[in-house]
C-alpha cells in the first residue's frame, strides 16, 4: 500500500496550503464522502482519519490494543475496517488509523497524511507562497544549499544538524503545526535568559501527547540552531510530547520547526536518498497570527468544565485587570461555561485584529466582575519591538 500511495503523491504536483490556519491540504472521497486530509511531517503513521471523521463517515472502528507498548512519545491508533479511499487519480481499498480526538476540537482538516506515507518522494516546499510541489528530481539549484541528513524517528521527520561518534542533535520539521521554533528546554532558557526583553503573549493548543498545552510564545530576530541560522521567526518552548519522542537514546533534540519557521526557509526533502536541502530567506517576514490578548483560558484539565486564565504581565489582558487563575464566564455577552459544544474563546484573540474591543465576564474568588480588554499587535513583523 505505501507504494501505491508513493505514486500518487508523486502525481499530485501541487497542493495548496489553506490561508486561514495554514495547513497543507488536500481532497479525497472515503466511500465517496469528502475528506479533507492535512499532510502532517509530524505524524508517525500512514493515513489517519480523526475519530470525529470515522463517526460522520459511519466506519466501524477497532480501538486500539489496551496491552499494546508504545515507545515514548509515540501515540496508540484504533483502526477502521476496510473502506474505499479516492484520491482523484487512483483509489485503493485499505484500512486507515483512528486518532482520537475531544469532540470539542473544532479542525479544518479531518485527516492527517503522516511523514511514512510521503518518505518516499522528493517534495519541495515554499510554504510562504502556500505550495508543496512533488517532483522526480531535487531541483538544480539546491546545489549550494545546506545539506542534512533525515533522521526518521518513530516515524516522525527529524534532520541531523550534528553527529559525532556519540551524539547526533536533531531538528524536527512538523507541517502540522502552525507554531514557529519550538525550543528544547535547554535551548529555550538559554534564550530566555539572554532576550529578556523581548515581546512575549500565551499560547495554548491541543496535541495527542501530552493533550491540553499552554505556553508563551516570543519572536526570535535572530537564532542559531548549531548549523544554520534562522531570522524573524516566533519561538517558545517545546512540549512534553515532541521532547520525549526527539530525545532518544544518543540523539539530542535541538527544535521543532512548524509552519512558521518553515516560511522562512526554503526547502526541498529528497526522501528517496535521505537527505534534506535547507536555505534559510532573506525576505522580510509574513505577518503571523498570534494572541493579540496576551492570555488564553483553559480547563484545568480535560476532565474540569471552568476555564482558568494563564495572563502575560503587561500585556492587554494585564492591562485590563486579568490575573492569572480568573474563571472565564462570558466573552462579549457569550456564555463561555459551554465551551464543550460552544468552542473555547480563544480563538478571536488570534483572528480578530487589534484594536477589537472585548468585554470579559469574568470570576475572582466568589466575586464576580466584568472588564473591557482591547487587543493589539503584540508580536513582530505588526508589532513594534519591545511591545509589552
Amino acid at each position: 500500500m505505501k507504494k501505491i500511495f508513493a505514486i500518487i503523491l508523486t502525481c499530485l504536483c501541487i497542493i495548496i496550503a489553506k490561508a486561514v490556519d495554514e495547513r497543507i491540504w488536500f481532497d479525497a472521497k472515503i466511500n465517496g464522502q469528502p475528506v479533507r486530509f492535512a499532510i502532517d511531517t509530524g505524524m508517525g503513521a500512514n493515513q489517519v482519519l480523526y475519530s470525529t471523521t470515522a463517526k460522520r463517515l459511519g466506519l466501524k472502528v477497532t480501538p486500539p490494543d489496551p496491552n499494546q507498548k508504545l515507545k515514548p512519545g509515540e501515540i496508540a491508533f484504533g483502526t477502521t475496517e476496510l473502506c474505499n479511499l479516492d484520491l482523484g487519480i487512483t483509489n485503493a481499498r485499505t484500512a486507515l488509523n483512528v486518532l482520537e480526538i475531544p469532540s470539542y476540537l473544532k479542525r479544518f482538516e479531518e485527516g492527517i497524511w503522516g511523514w511514512p506515507a510521503l518518505s518516499n518522494n522528493i517534495i519541495y516546499m515554499d510554504i510562504a507562497a502556500n505550495t508543496v510541489s512533488f517532483l522526480t528530481n531535487v531541483p538544480a539549484e539546491t546545489t549550494n544549499w545546506m545539506q542534512f541528513h533525515i533522521q526518521t524517528i518513530s516515524g516522525d521527520l527529524a534532520l541531523i544538524i550534528t553527529e559525532d561518534k556519540n551524539t547526533k542533535t536533531v531538528i524536527a520539521v512538523d507541517t502540522g503545526s502552525d507554531y514557529g521554533v519550538k525550543l528544547s528546554p535547554k535551548k529555550w532558557h538559554e534564550w530566555k535568559t539572554v532576550h529578556t526583553s523581548q515581546p512575549t503573549t500565551m499560547e495554548a493548543y491541543y496535541t495527542s501527547n501530552p493533550g491540553l498545552v499552554v505556553a508563551e510564545e516570543s519572536w526570535a530576530d535572530k537564532i542559531s540552531l548549531d548549523s544554520f541560522t534562522l531570522t524573524d521567526v516566533p519561538v517558545m518552548q517545546a512540549d512534553s510530547g515532541e521532547i520525549t519522542l526527539f530525545s532518544q537514546p544518543q540523539t539530542q533534540f535541538e527544535a521543532t520547526l512548524g509552519l512558521a519557521a518553515l516560511k522562512r526557509l526554503d526547502i526541498a526533502i529528497d526522501g528517496k536518498h535521505g537527505i534534506a536541502y535547507l536555505r534559510p530567506k532573506k525576505t522580510p517576514p509574513l505577518p503571523y497570527k498570534h494572541n493579540r490578548l496576551g492570555a488564553v483560558f483553559v480547563p484545568r484539565d480535560l476532565q474540569s468544565d471552568d476555564l482558568i486564565a494563564h495572563v502575560i504581565v503587561g500585556s492587554p489582558a494585564y492591562e485590563a485587570g486579568l490575573q492569572d487563575g480568573d474563571i472565564l464566564l462570558k466573552e462579549d455577552g457569550r456564555d463561555v461555561t459551554n465551551w464543550r459544544t460552544g468552542g473555547t474563546p480563544n480563538t478571536p484573540f488570534r483572528e480578530q485584529p487589534a484594536g477589537t474591543k472585548l468585554e470579559l465576564t469574568l470570576k475572582r474568588g466568589d466575586k464576580i466582575f466584568k472588564t473591557t480588554a482591547v487587543l493589539r499587535n503584540i508580536l513582530p513583523p505588526d508589532a513594534p519591538k519591545n511591545s509589552n
